[in-house]
């Protein structure tokens, strides 16, 4: 890692400029562009690659996205942590950085197509299959058999590992050295995170226009190599403009990180090396998908718990209620965790959903007691916290098929020509962010305008707008397949309006959201609820890629079936998550004045 670069914390007022801004935000603004630009430009190949290239069957292709994808949103957590207490912002961005740039530079080795052999039929030439065992040239098989690079499979499994630790460690430091750049007071700080917010969305539009035409017009290395690309030009950036962020992003205490940890080893090469076996265990995690999931639910609901009775206990010094709502955290989360765990054992799904259920009793028990016994302002809007967070899981599952459900009914039932221009699945991912920069400072002033009349919606309202108009957006996709033209296929004007919707009720979401954890959380954990809003986040992606499966179709013949079958299957996803995000949003709608009242004044 490079030193410490100079100058001195907190002085801000000899900071270079340009355009009114420190020179230092357009060096965040320029990382983090081109690591979106690699980020996105690989998420919307990456089920396509899987399902297209390896013949996975589109169940196997979501289980490693999900897994992926979930890890990518929970990792960041701990990379602040070790940033915080140990490297610093900049050492921290500098390590995720490298190990992002490896990542995709491995995701380029696609090794050979796979190749489906039905059964019935008769090998031309002998077989070495995957356990080692060899079919003679003749052989008539008597199964189906899809022959993969496993060899390839392993790197790609691996290159996924290190991006994974990469965001874990760059993505939560590069957001907060842009705060560092400015004193709290500064009036330029809003228009600064509004410049490095658009840097994400220009990275995000041009890498799924760009990467996705690479990606599956001239092969998929070269969509995965050019994210590649943008992520080293991103670490090159930050490299040479580390002069600019004035020692502001240094260590705390940085003597911390010289001391020795094992011989000549300190404290700061044993954060680096140590971190290089959990790349194994990563490396197995994007492979098995049920253990992911189920780590995430035994630490949101631990999360989720320990705030409310936190919130219970709070400048109580009774050291039995500490004692009793420990226990009751306990009891809680290991009924759940025992639930969650029961729905992967055949046989199983009646006494695990006993189990889930009787936790949600027990939950909702804690909740009423609470209010019976500890009806204080800070105990009513945790309960609203966890309730709103809980919700993000329900929107952002819906949001999320646009790498999963959505890019795959793109690629197989969607006409995507306009006049001589065939556009490719992955390059719908771009709409999103498109939409967002179109959006973003309308929305940001409707917002102002309706406070100024005293008709802006309060933050429960917002999120059951949001979820409300993700459900809209898959009405859009079932509205329009009703429409199919000669050949079967669904114009693609229904999927930019489902893209539409979902941008609209992000809009309408996530960026209150981490206001509302600032607002609402008790002051001495803000750190612990902003972790369990992201552990939400996280979590929703992995239930995402779940959801996505009801309409999964085999493709390991290398072939899809028809399109009105396809079309069909896909419709009955759609209908589902346009009903079941439709209920939701008219449900916290509903509710909202129940949560505003627990709020105690906040808006």
């Amino acid at each position: 890692m490079t030193e410490a670069v100079a100058g001195s914390p907190g002085d801000l007022s000899k900071q270079a400029e340009f355009l009114g801004h420190p020179v230092g935000l357009y060096v965040c603004f320029t990382t983090e562009l081109w690591e979106r630009f690699s980020f996105y430009g690989m998420k919307y190949l990456l089920l396509l690659y899987l399902t297209k290239y390896h013949l996975f069957a589109d169940a196997e292709g979501l289980d490693v996205l999900g897994s992926y994808a979930g890890l990518v949103y929970a990792l960041p957590l701990i990379g602040g942590m070790i940033a915080d207490r140990y490297l610093g912002m900049r050492k921290s961005v500098l390590f995720g950085g490298i190990l992002l740039s490896l990542g995709h530079i491995l995701m380029a080795v696609e090794g050979h197509a796979a190749k489906f052999y039905a059964a019935g039929s008769t090998l031309v030439d002998s077989l070495t299959l995957a356990s080692g065992e060899i079919l003679a040239a003749g052989t008539v098989l008597s199964e189906d058999i899809t022959m993969r690079d496993t060899a390839a499979l392993d790197v790609f499994y691996f290159a996924l590992a290190l991006i994974v630790m990469g965001v874990g460690y760059l993505k939560p430091n590069i957001s907060t050295i842009v705060g560092k750049l400015y004193s709290q007071d500064d009036p330029r700080r809003d228009g600064g995170f509004t410049i490095f917010y658009m840097g994400i969305n220009i990275g995000s539009f041009a890498a799924t226009l760009l990467c996705g035409w690479l990606g599956e017009t001239f092969g998929w290395k070269y969509g995965f190599g050019a994210a590649g690309i943008g992520m080293i030009i991103g670490l090159i950036t930050f490299t040479l403009g580390q002069k600019h962020l004035m020692g502001l992003a240094e260590p705390t205490k940085p003597e911390k990180l010289k001391k020795s940890f094992l011989g000549p080893l300190n404290v700061e090469w044993a954060i680096y090396l140590l971190s290089l076996p959990f790349l194994g265990v990563f490396w197995l995690l994007v492979q098995h998908e049920p253990v992911v999931l189920l780590t995430q639910n035994v630490f949101l609901i631990i999360s989720i718990v320990g705030l409310i009775l936190y919130s219970m206990v709070h400048n109580k010094s009774g050291s039995n209620t500490v004692a009793y709502s420990i226990a009751a955290l306990a009891v809680v989360s290991g009924l759940y965790a025992v639930g969650v765990n029961l729905h992967f054992i055949p046989g199983s799904e009646a006494l695990a959903e006993k189990v889930l259920y009787g936790s949600i009793i027990l939950i909702v028990g804690f909740v009423v007691y609470g209010f019976m016994t500890h009806n204080s302002p800070e105990f009513g809007r945790t309960v609203v916290l966890m309730i709103l967070i809980l919700s993000t899981v329900v929107f952002w599952a819906l949001f999320e098929q646009s790498a999963g459900s959505m890019t795959l009914y793109a690629d197989r039932v969607v006409d995507r020509t306009v006049g001589s221009t065939t556009f490719t699945a992955a390059q719908f991912g771009s709409l999103n962010a498109g939409f967002i920069m179109l959006l973003a400072i309308p929305f940001a002033a409707l917002w102002t305008w309706l406070a100024k009349k005293n008709l802006e919606p309060n933050t429960p309202v917002k999120f059951g707008l949001g979820i409300l108009q993700a459900g809209l957006g898959f009405g859009a996709l079932v509205f329009g397949a009703q429409f199919p033209d000669a050949a079967g296929q669904v114009a693609m004007i229904w999927l930019v309006l489902a893209y539409l919707l979902h941008t609209t009720g992000e809009l309408c979401l996530s960026p209150v959201g981490l206001s509302a954890v600032t607002k609402l959380s008790i002051g001495n954990v803000v750190g612990v609820s902003m972790g369990t809003w992201f552990l939400a986040t996280a979590l929703s992606e992995t239930v995402a890629t779940r959801i996505g499966k009801m309409a999964a179709i085999d493709t390991s013949a290398g072939n899809t079936g028809d399109i009105a079958t396809a079309v069909a299957t896909y419709t009955e996803l759609f209908s589902f998550l346009m009903w079941f995000g439709i209920g939701m949003g008219v449900f916290m709608i509903v509710i909202s004045p129940i949560l505003k009242r627990w709020m105690h004044g906040i808006h």
